[in-house]
């Protein structure tokens, strides 16, 4: 079986996915370092995953669903890997009192320690003033499998996330994409984990694929501009043809840490924007970048994303997270209601707490219905032309990210 990877677009009929169930890496983090996590609150697994095991049936419909810590578990079969996942860790924690302990567990204790962190012995003084809990920290942001992995063409995007706090998730799935031979595809097309620095950040929450040749990318709180830069010089070099790449700067907030807060392709000819940020008179600046292999990237400003994609052939048409209200708008949006995941063109699924959103929706034609709708029945998703999927997620929005942040698509059909 061709086990390749391979995404041209954000609405290619899915194939392949990969999620994290979030696990008990959650309800290890205490209320007051919520923040330092990167969440907006503390979440009860027993609700999340109940949630989140919704999407994921769903998505079993539709496509072969694999889980991140299944894959993790596979690529340590041997003794060897398990030393050299080991070292990874313990390398990157400052934990080789533990080195010894982590060689010696079996894949799946190893692959659970790597995510779901394993608590501090102390050995060292400074780790036991500032009374740290774990030697090996839980990854509570796991879940948001797209952030710190993604795929571009046949190859591989390791991320070079913003915080510290975040940097082992892209360590793993790097480690992942290397290791297991159903996810190498063509090799990898940027190790982040390897650039990340001051001033240097990619993640995949900002990356949207428009055409084979045309990719979007925000400027964010997470992705620098300078990532941007090398990426764009980085996919012109390697496939060895020019490539058009759209910067859009976004806003400095918490709304819009990535650019799937704001704006989602929801079919070939659609889709799903929060006004202010997209549309509106303040609307985010945006770049054309124009690479060619070997030479200086040619750089012009847009009006706006969606009138910069027309000029290259792709029109699409928006639809407003939230509706006409700015102040549904602002409420859904800040519920990730612009962040929904395509399985396959003018097919998406999404939070169904976003009712404004939702109706939106149904104006542009979308068929709304529960995801419950097709676990207990035996209608076929893909027979809609036009279909929006609602799945509970009010807990799980309450980490900062919808459909698209929880899922990494690695193959589409064209």
């Amino acid at each position: 079986m061709d086990r390749r990877l391979r995404i041209l677009s954000e609405t290619g009929r899915l194939r392949r996915v990969i999620v994290h169930t979030p696990g008990e890496e959650v309800e290890a983090m205490r209320p007051s370092r919520a923040a330092e996590e990167l969440y907006n609150d503390i979440i009860p697994m027993g609700v999340v995953r109940r949630e989140h095991s919704q999407l994921k049936g769903f998505l079993a419909k539709v496509a072969e669903v694999s889980e991140l810590r299944d894959l993790l578990t596979d690529c340590l079969a041997t003794p060897e890997a398990r030393n050299d996942f080991s070292s990874l860790l313990c390398t990157f924690y400052k934990a080789g009192h533990r080195l010894e302990e982590l060689k010696a567990m079996d894949a799946g204790a190893l692959a659970k320690a790597s995510i779901g962190g394993l608590a501090a012995r102390h050995v060292q003084l400074s780790n036991f003033i500032r009374g740290a809990d774990f030697d090996i920290p839980p990854l509570p942001n796991m879940y948001f499998m797209r952030d710190a992995a993604m795929v571009y063409r046949d190859k591989s995007i390791s991320s070079a996330m913003r915080f510290p706090v975040r940097r082992a998730e892209a360590l793993i799935n790097r480690f992942v994409f290397e290791r297991h031979p159903d996810f190498t595809g063509g090799g990898r097309l940027v190790d982040g984990p390897a650039l990340v620095r001051d001033g240097f950040s990619l993640e995949g929450g900002d990356f949207q694929v428009l055409r084979k040749d045309v990719v979007v990318i925000g400027v964010s709180e997470r992705t620098s501009a300078d990532a941007v830069d090398q990426v764009a010089r980085t996919i012109a070099d390697t496939f060895g043809e020019p490539v058009t790449v759209f910067a859009v700067v976004l806003p400095v907030a918490r709304a819009t840490i990535h650019l799937d807060m704001a704006f989602t392709v929801i079919d070939r000819d659609a889709c799903l924007v929060y006004e202010p940020v997209m549309l509106g008179q303040r609307r985010a600046k945006v770049i054309r970048i124009e690479a060619a292999p070997g030479k200086e990237a040619r750089l012009s400003e847009a009006d706006s994303l969606l009138s910069g994609l027309e000029s290259v052939g792709i029109v699409l048409r928006p639809v407003l997270t939230g509706g006409a209200d700015p102040l549904r708008q602002e409420r859904e949006q800040w519920l990730s209601g612009a962040n929904s995941f395509s399985f396959a063109p003018g097919r998406i699924i999404m939070y169904s707490c976003n009712v404004h959103t939702l109706e939106s929706l149904s104006n542009a034609g979308f068929e709304i219905r529960s995801a419950d709708d097709f676990l207990e029945g035996g209608v076929d998703p893909l027979s809609f032309k036009r279909l929006a999927v609602g799945f509970d997620g009010v807990e799980l929005a309450r980490g900062g990210g919808g459909a698209r942040c929880m899922t990494c698509p690695i193959e589409r059909e064209d």
